[in-house]
């Protein structure tokens, strides 16, 4: 068995799994048998990880999406209802305090359109889980968070139906009690006043 079978196992067993954590199960650890401090980009096995990353990112089965304590956190087919059911819910904690550029993202992104986009705005609709994002690289070389809205994803890639936001939010806490974390480590729980996202 192959390192990128390893961490689609724990995926498909846990439910998520983070790329990288001190505590929580995360790809960096179990390709590299280590809890990193830093960033494993810097680690010996670097190509290793990011080859595996790129496998995972490309399983028709798993999502990444920054779900976790503001971490990329890879998410197993079986609980896209439920990150759907939350997604979409527009709640409170998901439009506080968004800037007027923000809002402007967000009608576009309701009206269905996708788009690619950079700086603060981008990370505000990634971690408030606006839009389905991932990173792409430009013919100039940048890079940039390409914005799709959740209804045009969950048809492209036949998520089932949303659950309700209740229960949505009841099984994704679970699964990351399930895993050794706790449940204030969802955006739901953000702390008023305090961000959440302690990066990638």
């Amino acid at each position: 068995m192959n390192e990128t079978e390893d961490v689609q196992i724990a995926i498909e067993r846990h439910g998520l799994v983070l790329v990288q954590d001190a505590k929580l199960p995360n790809v960096v650890r179990i390709v590299s048998g280590e809890t990193l401090r830093g960033s494993w980009w810097s680690h010996r096995d670097a190509h290793r990880i990011f080859a595996v990353l790129e496998s995972i990112e490309a399983h028709p089965d798993i999502l990444a999406t920054k779900l976790v304590a503001g971490k990329v956190t890879f998410l197993h087919r079986r609980l896209w209802p439920a990150l759907l059911g939350v997604a979409l819910a527009r709640e409170a904690w998901q439009t506080r305090a968004l800037s007027s550029d923000v809002r402007a993202l967000c009608r576009a992104l309701d009206r269905g359109e996708s788009m690619q986009a950079t700086g603060p705005g981008a990370k505000s609709i990634e971690i408030k889980l606006l839009a389905r994002s991932e990173q792409v690289h430009t013919e100039s070389g940048k890079h940039v968070t390409r914005l799709e809205p959740w209804s045009v994803w969950a048809k492209r890639v036949q998520c089932a139906a949303p659950l309700a936001v209740v229960d949505a939010k009841r099984m994704l806490e679970a699964a990351v009690i399930g895993v050794g974390g706790i449940s204030s480590l969802l955006p739901w729980h953000e702390r008023a006043g305090k961000s959440r996202v302690q990066g990638t």
